[in-house]
């Protein structure tokens, strides 16, 4: 009740603030009220989406907003002004989705992990060797089970307008991982997330939560033995300089969405609702397109730095050690077990 009564002084104080110098370039807190969503645009009246992601202006996060900004000013004739902050200027991932709560943000591109803060299902999106294939990954993001973690992400405001197929994450150390046994007492650093964490104590290496802006040091200190990323991450990061060896055990799959805050979606007139959710789908497209172009010119350069890239040649024991990590989460998570097994139905996969 505190929480809200905060809230609704909050919208009081910008209702009054926006009457008050007539202006009609509100951001977040312009549109009509509740009982007016989707209604008919006013004259004049233009909104600005703030959009953030957490790498730099080099990293194809920035292409497909970019991509979506140039969409969305475009088919909105100036009536939709998107502005793009990098290098985490609203925020790390849970502050923004904090953000979109709140008003303060309006979209941001956002991985499944802190999403299970305030959703958590989006836990079992993080299990290891969950996915097969990229292809089935977003077949199950995109289907009903998708559609239904998009229903519980509304609930709490916010909205899932895109997926983007960022692929999978993959260690990095000094030597080669192509055995279960090359991981053993390994301590390797991992996000703060349960299921990663999980995953890699079933699998019997010693995962270490690290801040990634202290990831190069500890890898050359010896603080750590080793790290996971996309080879996108991996190379922006100049870990290369000081791990050599870039091992494919695609161990979990980068869920990567664009998200808008559910209150600000609906202040938008109906016509510039449908212009906002085609032009994130048309972006994630274009983005997908340029992360497949990045990953090949990626490859290319890590060997030309010296890396090692090493394909696994049997991932079966890996998956097979993972499993019992996927029950631990799903036991840990609200009706978890049924949610699991609804998504290893769709992929296929089974517990034995």
């Amino acid at each position: 009740m505190k929480k809200l009564a905060v809230l609704l002084m909050m919208m009081l104080l910008f209702t009054l603030a926006a009457c008050g110098s007539g202006s009609t370039d509100t951001g977040a807190e312009s549109g009509g009220s509740a009982g007016e969503t989707g209604s008919e645009a006013d004259s004049g009246e233009t909104f600005t989406i703030k959009i953030g992601h957490v790498l730099d202006e080099n990293y194809h996060y920035q292409d497909g907003a970019n991509h979506f900004k140039e969409l969305v000013e475009e088919r909105s004739d100036g009536r939709i002004n998107v502005d793009i902050h990098a290098n985490s200027t609203l925020g790390n991932e849970r502050d923004m989705l904090e953000g979109m709560q709140m008003g303060t943000v309006e979209m941001g591109i956002i991985s499944s992990g802190p999403m299970a803060g305030f959703v958590p299902e989006f836990a079992l999106l993080d299990l290891g060797y969950l996915f097969d294939s990229s292809e089935i990954a977003q077949e199950v993001l995109n289907g009903p089970i998708g559609d239904q973690l998009n229903e519980k992400m509304i609930d709490v405001g916010i909205r899932r307008l895109a997926t983007i197929d960022a692929g999978f994450r993959n260690i990095y150390a000094s030597k080669p991982i192509q055995t279960v046994e090359d991981l053993q007492g390994l301590k390797i650093r991992t996000l703060e997330t349960p299921a990663h964490l999980e995953l890699f104590q079933e699998l019997g290496a010693a995962p270490t939560p690290m801040a990634y802006s202290e990831l190069y040091t500890g890898l050359q200190q010896g603080v750590v033995d080793a790290a996971e990323n996309v080879p996108e991450a991996f190379y922006s990061s100049q870990h290369f300089e000081v791990s050599k060896v870039y091992s494919e055990t695609q161990h979990v799959y980068l869920t990567m969405m664009y998200l808008i805050s559910e209150d600000f979606y609906n202040q938008l007139p109906a016509d510039l609702q449908e212009i906002v959710a085609e032009a994130a789908l048309e972006a994630a497209e274009y983005h997908n397109g340029v992360i497949a172009e990045v990953k090949a010119d990626i490859y290319q350069s890590l060997e030309e730095s010296g890396v090692e890239i090493v394909q696994v040649d049997d991932l079966t024991p890996f998956i097979e050690g993972a499993k019992a990590s996927w029950v631990k989460i799903a036991e840990a998570v609200p009706n978890g077990d049924a949610m699991l097994a609804d998504i290893l139905e769709a992929t296929g996969n089974t517990l034995e």
